[in-house]
């Protein structure tokens, strides 16, 4: 995983708080493997609070940029486990 500690728990904290104690947080995409350089930072969050999706993501991001500065950040959240994309992220996320 090449997304340091200190990112991690920036993270990991930033979606505590806008998202609850119960949201998950995963790292999908080019990041996920050690070999690869450069990327975006892909997140895949699960929660099952669905209210004011859309302001809690830019709230979300928002932190992230004031924490981690200029990053390019992509979040998608589980809507619908029968989706495609949803299960190919589950098959290469890792939990952060």
């Amino acid at each position: 995983m090449r997304l340091s500690t200190a990112y991690r728990n920036v993270i990991k904290t930033e979606v505590r708080k806008v998202f609850g104690e119960d949201a998950q947080v995963f790292l999908f995409g080019s990041r996920v493997d050690d070999s690869k350089k450069g990327g975006d930072i892909d997140l895949f969050i699960a929660t099952d609070d669905k209210d004011d999706l859309f302001q809690k993501k830019l709230l979300f991001l928002a932190k992230l940029k004031r924490a981690l500065g200029e990053q390019k950040i992509d979040v998608v959240f589980n809507e619908d486990s029968e989706r495609l994309v949803e299960q190919e992220i589950r098959k290469w996320a890792v939990l952060i």
